[in-house]
């Protein structure tokens, strides 16, 4: 298997996402939300009373003059599971920096992600649903890296896993 396909193996296998979102005051929040793929992007339906969607919220406000260059970007983490990992310090993951987009109800996008929210996470999605303050938000990565273990680490820009870069001492 190739580094591309076990990092693409690797990403199919995660449903959170860790996410750092800067707010209005420059603080950083970490947080973790549940996350589906659609065509290389990544989808998260979170509630406002959450300081990550306030966040994102402020950061989408900011960006809207911006360009994709100049905007203020999320940071993603896909990580394994420390109970699958023999050796912490060489632990397998993603790292991405991310543009954030809120998905309206109005657009086609908004009820084929939720649909697929549905079959990954079942049933609390109907009520999720209901709620009024939940915000339906695409990441498009725009760059990024995989670590596979010890000595192999590697780079990425736009789509995730895409023409992985060997990173190797400067």
């Amino acid at each position: 298997m190739t580094n591309q396909e076990q990092c693409k193996a690797f990403l199919e296998t995660r449903k959170t996402l860790v996410l750092s979102t800067q707010g209005q005051s420059g603080a950083l929040e970490t947080s973790v939300a549940p996350c589906v793929l659609v065509d290389g992007n990544i989808y998260i339906f979170i509630s406002e009373l959450a300081v990550h969607t306030q966040n994102l919220l402020w950061m989408l406000e900011q960006n809207k003059e911006r360009s994709i260059e100049g905007s203020i970007l999320a940071s993603g983490l896909f990580v394994a599971d420390e109970s699958e990992t023999e050796q912490m310090f060489a632990r397998e993951r993603i790292t991405l920096q991310l543009v954030p987009t809120e998905v309206f109800a109005d657009d086609s996008l908004y009820q084929s992600v939720l649909q697929k929210m549905t079959l990954q996470f079942g049933d609390v999605m109907n009520m999720l649903t209901s709620l009024p303050d939940f915000h339906l938000i695409e990441l498009k990565p725009i760059q990024g890296g995989y670590v596979k273990g010890f000595g192999q680490a590697f780079a990425f820009e736009g789509g995730i896993c895409d023409l992985l870069t060997p990173i190797t001492k400067k």
